[in-house]
């Protein structure tokens, strides 16, 4: 009767631990698809011969957030957009999201070119959208 009893125990215990991951888990998902953590930024990418010029807007976290970006060469086919964001720390500032606007030439084949990107270190999922210069 004792070892059915310690059986039950162990398993309501693990039960409650895998019903509270889940729900950790879950929730978080829940709450980054509702704030939209999951939306790609939009890149309008105007293509020159051998050039990119790449613009668009990011949401930062702060007015007082600053954005920066650097691209990196990571193939010959593969590019990183670089961004990130610093926070003007002699101003106080309330806590909403903004655009900030971002530019950037890279030079590199017209065709055949990857972007991926990162925000603070962070995997940013991008959709480039190219267009032909003076079109």
């Amino acid at each position: 009767m004792s070892e059915m009893l310690s059986r039950m125990v162990w398993f309501v215990i693990v039960a409650v631990a895998i019903s509270y991951a889940t729900y950790i888990t879950a929730g978080s998902i829940v709450n980054a698809q509702a704030r939209g953590a999951y939306k790609p930024v939009m890149i309008r990418d105007v293509l020159g011969p051998g050039s990119h010029h790449l613009s668009g807007m990011i949401m930062v976290p702060t007015p007082c957030h600053e954005l920066t970006l650097r691209t990196e060469a990571l193939s010959a086919a593969t590019y990183e957009l670089l961004f990130r964001t610093w926070h003007e720390p002699s101003v106080d500032c309330d806590e909403e999201e903004i655009p900030r606007p971002f530019r950037a030439v890279l030079f590199a084949p017209s065709t055949g070119v990857e972007f991926i990107a990162t925000l603070d270190g962070v995997a940013l999922p991008i959709q480039v959208l190219p267009s032909i210069a003076g079109h």
